[in-house]
């Protein structure tokens, strides 16, 4: 009887990570995230032993933060998509540059991990060897090179959502949820499932005419934005809005806009992202960030909750005009400087929690599914079991309520570092 480990990502979002065992042979670990507040937790330990294979389902790091710490001293089969492989390199790096030392592994471990990162597409089926389990990518929307990935194991198809988006974006294609085949067992994302989103049409028309007047009115409007996705969305919706003044971006969204040029038959819209990127100003050295804060304009940078990169130089300068705007465009993960700026107005700069003056606002550009989305896959897989993680314990029992509601034979809300038999 195959087997369901929950190692991570129970009523949280952050370190998902959930082990797959069959009745015979070794497991595949779907995901292995890292969690970041004052510190780095990590997935609820197992035995490296139990595992042949890691498939990840995005670059994300609270999906891939973890996944070095099964390559130390030891070699694994690993699987995810290019454009997976590519941003996770980057931001598992840049993960090992801001940490100064305290995670228990280093660039060794994560070279190694890449170097054992085989590469399929989306629509693409893999077999890890040394394990009866066979896996089948489709994109998951929510990122670019983002999956959920579908596991036969034992005669059942498990499909695990990662993180997941039915709604294209100006970057991202909308989810493939044309799965062809019977859903025994869903793992289903909840992040969003109390608040339905609203129409992006309307969230980009607001944001960006509150930016424009920020700007025309002598003010600097600073975007702390996620470098992977959230910072190339931001400048493609400024673009086709015909936003008319200046447009920076700083920190690792360089970066990574370079290697989304390099694949652009990913994009959703190519041409509108081409354009935005022939006309942003990269910033580049610290004369460029001095002179960036001098005029109006937009400044788009990570990071997304204003916890580390150039984003917290930047809001040291624009947090104290009142001309100016910090608009908020991410997720902001509860105790985080992003989340005590929403709530309280105040940041903390020059080691103490300074008052902002700067207008602040929150516009919600989510990656994620919204609670008639989630509702909408339940339907369509109609599965004889649900598991619902990556979510608040509000969250998860709202969402339960709704899958009981529609049918849904058994729906589980699982318990950290428990194990389900599935049958």
């Amino acid at each position: 009887m195959a087997k369901l480990s929950f190692l991570g990502a129970v009523e949280e979002v952050g370190r998902s990570s959930i082990l797959l065992e069959p009745n015979n042979g070794r497991g595949v670990l779907l995901d292995c995230g890292v969690q970041f507040n004052h510190t780095a937790r990590f997935p609820v330990y197992v035995e490296p032993s139990r595992i042949q294979a890691l498939a990840i389902s995005h670059c994300h790091l609270d999906h891939v933060g973890g996944a070095p710490l099964f390559f130390i001293g030891g070699r694994r089969n690993a699987v995810s998509t290019r454009l997976t492989k590519e941003l996770s390199a980057i931001l598992l790096l840049d993960m090992l540059k801001i940490s100064r030392g305290y995670l228990p592994f280093d660039s060794m471990e994560v070279s190694r991990f890449l170097s054992l990162l085989n590469v399929i597409e989306n629509r693409e089926k893999y077999r890890p060897d040394g394990t009866p389990t066979s896996l089948e990518f489709f994109n998951a929307g929510h990122v670019i090179g983002a999956s959920q990935i579908m596991a036969n194991v034992d005669g059942l198809n498990v499909l695990y959502t990662g993180d997941m988006n039915m709604n294209s974006t100006r970057i991202v294609p909308a989810a493939d949820t044309n799965y062809d085949r019977e859903v025994n067992v869903l793992i289903s994302e909840s992040t969003y499932a109390t608040t339905d989103h609203a129409p992006r049409e309307a969230v980009e028309n607001k944001f960006v005419e509150e930016v424009k007047e920020v700007v025309e009115s002598g003010g600097k409007v600073l975007i702390p934005a996620f470098g992977v996705g959230r910072s190339q969305e931001i400048i493609t919706v400024l673009k086709a809005h015909g936003f008319p003044h200046r447009v920076m971006i700083d920190g690792m969204a360089k970066t990574v806009t370079e290697v989304l040029l390099s694949h652009p038959q990913y994009l959703n819209e190519r041409k509108n992202f081409e354009d935005a990127v022939h006309d942003v100003i990269v910033l580049q050295g610290n004369q460029d960030r001095k002179d960036a804060t001098k005029y109006p304009g937009v400044i788009v940078t990570p990071a997304g909750m204003l916890k580390g990169g150039p984003s917290v130089r930047y809001s040291e300068e624009v947090a104290r005009g009142k001309k100016n705007a910090i608009f908020l465009v991410s997720y902001q993960v509860e105790g985080t400087p992003g989340a005590v700026l929403l709530e309280k107005k105040v940041l903390p700069l020059g080691g103490k929690m300074v008052e902002v003056k700067a207008r602040v606002e929150q516009f919600d550009f989510s990656s994620h599914n919204g609670r008639a989305d989630y509702i909408e896959l339940a339907k369509k897989t109609n599965p004889q079991t649900a598991f619902l993680v990556h979510g608040t314990s509000d969250n998860v029992n709202y969402l339960a309520q709704q899958l009981e509601e529609i049918g849904i034979p058994k729906v589980i809300r699982p318990a950290l570092g428990e194990t389900y038999n599935l049958s």
